[in-house]
């Protein structure tokens, strides 16, 4: 063999076990997105204390202590009737229908803009963001608009009897692990309380709430939230919400008495 030709043979070996090594040895891994650290507790279920915000919330669009770039998000798509809003009984839906008449002509008053709390399963746009703390007996959500704050209790197994329920914002809620969902039920909605502050509607006396959370990614937590009101719909209502985990962000006060600057004297929003 000549000392070219033997060069060529070994240049073709060299580059036939580059080419194995390639096929063979795996690709770099892309860096796993952020999220709670450690990804479990103790116990073995999902860690998903710390803060998380709707994507596209108000954390996203805040541009310092000036305000924000333009009107705030919903100040004008959440006047929109909710397209996944399933058919309602009388009285409800004639109710209903003369509330986006009212819209239509100009913001109608809300009691959330006046500063009460919004509720369930208001409180969960969370257009703020929202602070998840776990412990083997309470699973804690506090949001950071209008403070509203609801525990869901991992150590019961029933409601209260409904004639030992004192009916509340947020209702009373329990909580259990299917694997590594969450699933939480919630009773003792307080019926004068309206769903969908920025298009009313009032639920009736004995609405419950089953939420199934989940974590999708190591960032991205959803919240699938069905409405079972058989007095207001004819079928349950589901919702999912989605929020992106932020280590670097922690809960602050907000006193909602103090930043009352965007309603009327009739407690009509003045976005």
């Amino acid at each position: 063999m000549s000392k070219a030709a033997a060069i060529a043979v070994a240049a073709l070996v060299l580059l036939t076990g580059l080419c194995d090594r390639a096929c063979c040895e795996p690709a770099a891994k892309a860096a796993p997105a952020e999220g709670p650290s450690p990804a479990r507790l103790p116990d073995g279920r999902p860690n998903w204390t710390g803060f998380w915000v709707p994507p596209g919330g108000l954390m996203d669009s805040y541009r310092g202590p000036g305000g924000l770039e333009g009107a705030p998000i919903g100040a004008n798509s959440g006047l929109l009737k909710d397209p996944t809003l399933p058919e309602m009984k009388s009285p409800f839906k004639e109710q209903y229908e003369q509330t986006l008449k009212a819209l239509a002509k100009g913001p109608v008053p809300d009691k959330v803009a006046l500063c009460f709390p919004p509720g369930m399963p208001g409180m969960m746009v969370m257009i703020y963001g929202m602070e998840i703390l776990q412990t083997p007996k309470i699973v804690s959500v506090t949001s950071e608009w209008q403070a509203a704050s609801r525990r869901i209790w991992m150590d019961l197994k029933e409601h209260p009897p409904a004639e030992e329920l004192d009916d509340s914002y947020t209702g009373h809620s329990i909580g259990h692990w299917e694997g590594d969902v969450l699933v939480v039920d919630t009773v003792g909605l307080r019926a004068d309380v309206p769903f969908q502050h920025q298009v009313p509607y009032l639920h009736g006396s004995k609405t419950r709430i089953v939420e199934r959370f989940r974590q999708t990614a190591p960032d991205t937590l959803t919240d699938e939230l069905t409405v079972i009101d058989p007095e207001v719909f004819v079928r349950p209502w589901v919702k999912t919400y989605t929020y992106k985990y932020r280590p670097k962000l922690r809960l602050q006060e907000y006193v909602c008495l103090d930043n009352n600057r965007n309603v009327d004297a009739e407690g009509r929003q003045k976005f």
